[in-house]
């Protein structure tokens, strides 16, 4: 399944605002990686979560969802948060 190009958009816009324009990677795209140290931390991680929860009307569930990739990239997350609202009936 692809993920919606809004959401996409929505997820990065949320992790550029965490992050910083200055550390966020020039070429970002849905295969970037999200926790390799040099753009995000684990707290930053944890703020992106929280971030993306509150944007998108979602909860997520760490032990089922996160720890199997859902943080790995940002288009792993972007894909996470459009099966929850898919679920949800909710998809843009």
């Amino acid at each position: 399944m692809s993920v919606h190009p809004e959401i996409v958009t929505k997820v990065r816009e949320i992790i550029e605002q965490i992050a910083g324009r200055e550390r966020t990677p020039r070429d970002v795209g849905p295969a970037t990686p999200l926790g390799d140290g040099s753009w995000l931390d684990s707290v930053e991680l944890v703020e992106v979560l929280v971030a993306c929860e509150e944007a998108f009307g979602v909860v997520f569930d760490e032990a089922n969802e996160i720890d199997s990739g859902g943080l790995e990239t940002l288009g792993s997350l972007a894909h996470l948060v459009q099966t929850k609202l898919a679920k949800a009936e909710r998809v843009p």
